[in-house]
């Protein structure tokens, strides 16, 4: 079990246990199906339990860790599979957040959306698949938050933490990447152009050639 970092003072430290266990499970310091020991967390992170609890207690919430009978908390376990199920939530609920993003984002929100792409567009370019996977995470949050409906954001980011679960199963797909940062490229100018039709299509385009291409990666 690799050690986990000691915390930074914050005004909440649940906050910061929590950000510190998020960045355990998405390097896989604390791996898939790994228990999270509430005495265990606090003796690493030198804390005391109540705040790692409720830490805990989120990560559930976001759907990164799962509670299993006799074992207690554990990480979640995505696999392949269980990443097509959650694209074709993605499919409706995202094609609606970009319909919506089209409609409300301002000038600074559609500034936002141009320099993620453009930090997607290098890592695509150095074929940095840390780089790609992270500014997707980032712009899909991003086009989620202009939205400007609350609920719609949180269901998109719960999707998104258990995505990230699993994506080095397509990180080594130099095809995915370059496909997906092409239809990123036209999500983006839709939105930017106010195109709500035609945002809403980008989208759905995006994430029917995602599901197809982890799909090919099932049968592979």
């Amino acid at each position: 079990m690799s050690d986990l970092p000691q915390l930074s003072p914050a005004t909440r430290i649940v906050d910061t246990v929590q950000g510190a266990l998020r960045d355990a499970i998405f390097g896989g310091s604390l791996r898939a199906g790994e228990a999270l020991s509430v005495p265990e967390l606090a003796r690493r992170l030198n804390v005391s339990r109540s705040p790692v609890r409720e830490a805990v207690l989120g990560l559930v919430a976001q759907g990164l860790a799962v509670e299993q009978p006799r074992r207690g908390v554990v990480v979640a376990t995505i696999d392949v599979n269980d990443l097509v199920a959650i694209h074709e939530v993605r499919e409706f609920l995202e094609a609606g957040a970009a319909r919506l993003c089209a409609r409300r984002i301002d000038k600074a929100g559609a500034e936002r959306l141009r320099h993620i792409l453009a930090e997607q567009k290098r890592a695509v370019k150095e074929k940095d698949a840390g780089g790609y996977f992270r500014t997707n995470s980032q712009l899909h949050g991003a086009i989620a938050a202009s939205a400007g409906n609350p609920r719609l954001e949180q269901i998109v980011r719960t999707l998104e933490n258990q995505m990230r679960l699993a994506l080095h199963r397509v990180a080594s797909d130099e095809r995915h990447i370059r496909s997906g940062y092409d239809e990123h490229r036209r999500i983006v100018d839709a939105i930017a152009g106010g195109d709500e039709p035609a945002a809403d299509e980008a989208m759905r385009t995006h994430i029917a050639s995602t599901i197809e291409r982890l799909r090919g990666r099932v049968g592979g």
